[in-house]
């Protein structure tokens, strides 16, 4: 019955007449049962409330996202720095954050090294992520992946921390780190190594477009400028 009693073996047609009655739906909820089950509802009231607990747990849903951060061997601390802030913020976001250690030519020597700044990363954002993924070597590049913790994916929606992070990425591009040109280029790097790997490289290191152009010209400045900051710090060949 609608209050939840069970009134028993019936006619159909008696279970009709008693649905109607109280102007709602006999609804069939065990059909292989012997006698099959029946429930009078209001079949529109129940559709309203299954959509509204449906909407309810959509938006409860929170889509992860893997955002990239690329290291060197040769990164200096004070360019680790912009990396580390730009982790914190993706995984104040709500996202994973999967961080890449690229090698050239003997740096893939000295794994020590590559693992030593990796958990400089780890330390500076133990208090948001933990490590979803052990440092591993994958072609040229040494990769970890850190996942928010369920305290920080608490805090996305806080108007207080997104502020904060648009102000902190602010700042960092007028340094001259920009984040969405960093993930840019490790996009690109991966699909070099996974042509690499395919045997399919494309020996042309000539930019197509502007925009490709531009990027390519950003990211030699700074290894260069990486590159003379570092030879001290780690006396890399």
């Amino acid at each position: 019955m609608a209050d939840g009693t069970n009134r028993g073996v019936v006619d159909t047609r008696d279970a009709l007449d008693m649905a109607r009655r109280d102007h709602m739906d006999l609804i069939e909820v065990a059909p292989n049962a012997d006698p099959p089950v029946c429930r009078i509802i209001d079949y529109g009231r129940f559709q309203y409330e299954r959509e509204k607990k449906e909407r309810a747990a959509k938006r409860a849903q929170r889509t992860v996202d893997i955002k990239g951060v690329q290291l060197r061997p040769k990164t200096t601390d004070h360019h680790l720095a912009f990396k580390i802030r730009a982790a914190r913020r993706f995984l104040e976001q709500g996202n994973k954050v999967k961080v890449s250690l690229r090698f050239r030519g003997r740096e893939a020597a000295h794994l020590h090294v590559a693992r030593m700044m990796l958990q400089k990363v780890v330390d500076g954002v133990s208090d948001l992520g933990v490590v979803e993924v052990n440092p591993n070597v994958e072609g040229r590049a040494m990769l970890l992946i850190i996942a928010p913790t369920q305290a920080t994916l608490a805090n996305v929606g806080s108007r207080a921390t997104q502020q904060r992070i648009e102000a902190e990425r602010a700042a960092d591009k007028a340094a001259g780190y920009d984040e969405e040109v960093e993930e840019a280029e490790l996009d690109d790097n991966e699909v070099d190594d996974e042509i690499d790997l395919n045997g399919q490289a494309d020996t042309s290191d000539k930019p197509h477009t502007k925009t490709e152009e531009t990027l390519a010209r950003r990211a030699a400045n700074r290894e260069r400028q990486a590159q003379k900051r570092a030879n001290e710090q780690f006396g890399l060949p």
